[in-house]
């Protein structure tokens, strides 16, 4: 028999027996409440997860076998102690080669970080072409700037196709220079630093959704209270601090799994950071009207809305990825109200510089055909903001008798 005679075990050892079961049938119900926060990370906490799920009871079975045939005296102690020290002995070595691994893999990423801009900003690299004086329009922002649709083509570089087929404007060059989790500090540094040395002729300019998280001052991202430098905020650079070795990261992996907390829901519209985003775009339209760069204000499109589906707040990535702690979260009211207020911030800067505001927000419908979650966009949105920012630039680049 697998296992012996219940007949060779005594009262406490029924006792530990239940015991044990009850333990280990609370631990392992557990790995059935995860985290939305943990499950974000990718693909590693869901195989981690399965694996629990299907070695948690194997593990669980062999170590009541084992007690039950050293009870019945069927397996001596002594090999016991040496199949326990040599599994221990086992997993050591295992975990000492895979955090190797670990590491290697971990430092290969490590330059996608920058110290002061969190991730490595997009290099500008100029386009060859023969022609001596074009006209460099300069697309900065996040991720909603940056990121191509699944066939590798951004949105910037399909505008630039438009203008120079559809508007036959053949000196056009469009760089798309947005960098995910980039706010207008970041876009003001990076402009600065990196990019206003090149004159670019126009800069297009769409900032709103970053901004708005860093007032979530409480969330895993953040340490400590908000702070108009945004020093408070330390972005994606806080997996490099909170997972630098394959012990942390795997522990506050497997913590995420297990028992998650329900989070209280925070609903406020008071939003320090506005002001923030204010100086900050101030400060890169001065810089660039002292280059005579134009400036051209784009409001970002977002699914909030009033009378959202469960579907649709389902899909909103900042309840379950980034305005969120452990005891906290954003109720959707604050992300919809937030996002409304940085576009209307945006639009009131472009009032009061007289700039060119791309009210791209009004032109895609609200709905989960052209969003996957409460920003980025479905591949059949990115022809739609193509054509229509294309349009609004050549409005733009007619009345400002630019060429």
């Amino acid at each position: 028999m697998f296992f012996p005679s219940i007949k060779s075990l005594k009262k406490a050892d029924f006792i530990f027996i239940f015991l044990f079961s009850l333990a280990s049938i609370y631990i392992y119900v557990g790995f059935y409440f995860p985290s939305s926060y943990t499950l974000s990370y990718g693909s590693n906490p869901k195989k981690i997860l399965l694996a629990i799920r299907i070695l948690f009871p194997l593990i669980y079975f062999a170590l009541l076998w084992l007690y039950m045939n050293v009870r019945s005296r069927r397996i001596e102690k002594s090999a016991a102690i040496i199949l326990i020290v040599s599994s221990v002995i086992s997993l050591f070595i295992c975990y000492s080669v895979a955090d190797i691994f670990y590491q290697q893999w971990f430092d290969k990423y490590r330059k996608e970080y920058h110290p002061y801009l969190q991730l490595k900003p997009i290099d500008y690299k100029p386009k060859q072409k023969k022609i001596s004086n074009a006209l460099k329009i300069f697309c900065l922002g996040g991720s909603t700037t940056e990121l191509p649709d699944k066939s590798g083509i951004d949105w910037p570089s399909r505008v630039e196709t438009i203008l120079r087929t559809k508007y036959n404007l053949k000196n056009i060059e469009v760089y798309n220079l947005g960098r995910q989790w980039y706010t207008s500090l970041h876009t003001l540094i990076n402009y600065e630093t990196n990019f206003r040395q090149y004159k670019p002729s126009v800069l297009l300019i769409m900032q709103s959704v970053n901004d708005l998280l860093h007032n979530a001052d409480f969330s895993y991202f953040s340490r400590g209270h908000f702070r108009d430098d945004y020093g408070h905020f330390y972005g994606p650079v806080n997996r490099i601090i909170d997972r630098r070795s394959l012990w942390r990261y795997l522990s506050e992996i497997i913590s995420g799994l297990w028992y998650s907390k329900p989070q209280h829901i925070i609903n406020t519209d008071r939003l320090p950071g506005l002001k923030a985003y204010t100086n900050n775009l101030n400060t890169i339209i001065e810089l660039a009207e002292n280059d005579s760069t134009q400036i051209v204000l784009m409001t970002e499109p977002s699914l909030l809305k009033s009378n959202m589906t469960a579907d649709e707040i389902s899909a909103v990535g900042m309840l379950k990825v980034e305005a969120i702690n452990d005891t906290m979260v954003w109720g959707i009211e604050t992300v919809r109200n937030g996002m409304e207020q940085y576009n209307n911030a945006l639009k009131k800067i472009a009032r009061q510089h007289n700039l060119f505001l791309i009210d791209l927000d009004k032109e895609i419908p609200k709905s989960l055909e052209y969003f996957y979650d409460e920003v980025h966009y479905n591949d059949i949105t990115f022809p739609i903001i193509a054509q229509f920012v294309a349009k609004e630039l050549n409005n733009f680049l007619e009345e400002d008798g630019i060429e």
